[in-house]
């Protein structure tokens, strides 16, 4: 009787065994996919965090102050989205508006050089804000060019034009070898675009993406 009852505990053991193991091996895969999880996340922060600060780097290389509004949706979120001191912000961007006259080349160059570009118009309520920032008496360069005179305009920023609102004048582009658009006022029309030579001095609006914090 005495091995009867042995018997059954001896077969009782390696089953409690392999359910020790089996919920080892349960914790360690869970703290290994928690530990990856982390990392992701930290190397992830990190990978952004850098980034800002790049951007951040950069802007403070030619704007000595910047602008920050906080743009969460919700009372609790803190995303701050910043432009230089003296931009315009709308959207995720931000803007200058030039007060001197130049080449459209040379108006791309000042924009660069303030690590920008030329403006591109992407919506007609992007168009709507700025022109209320524009002199109706001026004409102001776009990001827009026709290089070949061919009617293939381009963005600067290499943004599709045939998938891209068009705000053109009625009638225009009318002539080829006006090659770059600005963006002009005409009574009784409103603002609209129009072809210019590339040559032509007028003012110009640049255009770069916010700095975003949070």
């Amino acid at each position: 009787m005495m091995v009867q009852e042995g018997q059954p505990q001896g077969r009782e053991r390696p089953v409690r065994w392999s359910h020790v193991k089996i919920w080892s091996v349960a914790v360690i895969s869970l703290t290994f996919l928690s530990t990856c999880f982390i990392v992701s996340c930290v190397v992830t922060y990190h990978l952004t965090s850098v980034k800002t600060d790049k951007r951040l780097s950069e802007l403070h290389t030619y704007h000595p102050s910047l602008t920050c509004f906080n743009e969460g949706t919700r009372e609790t979120e803190k995303v701050w989205g910043c432009c230089p001191s003296t931009w315009k912000s709308f959207g995720s961007s931000c803007y200058f508006i030039s007060d001197e006259e130049h080449f459209w080349s040379k108006s791309e160059q000042n924009c660069v050089q303030m690590g920008a570009h030329l403006v591109v118009l992407n919506t007609k309520a992007e168009q709507d804000f700025l022109v209320q920032q524009l002199n109706e008496s001026l004409s102001y360069f776009l990001g827009l060019s026709d290089p070949q005179g061919n009617n293939s305009w381009q963005w600067i920023d290499q943004t599709p034009y045939t998938e891209n609102v068009r705000l053109w004048h009625q009638g225009e582009p009318n002539f080829s070898a006006e090659e770059c658009a600005s963006i002009v006022f005409w009574s009784p029309r409103g603002w609209g675009w129009n072809d210019v030579f590339c040559d032509s001095k007028r003012n110009s609006i640049c255009e770069m993406k916010k700095v975003y914090l949070s």
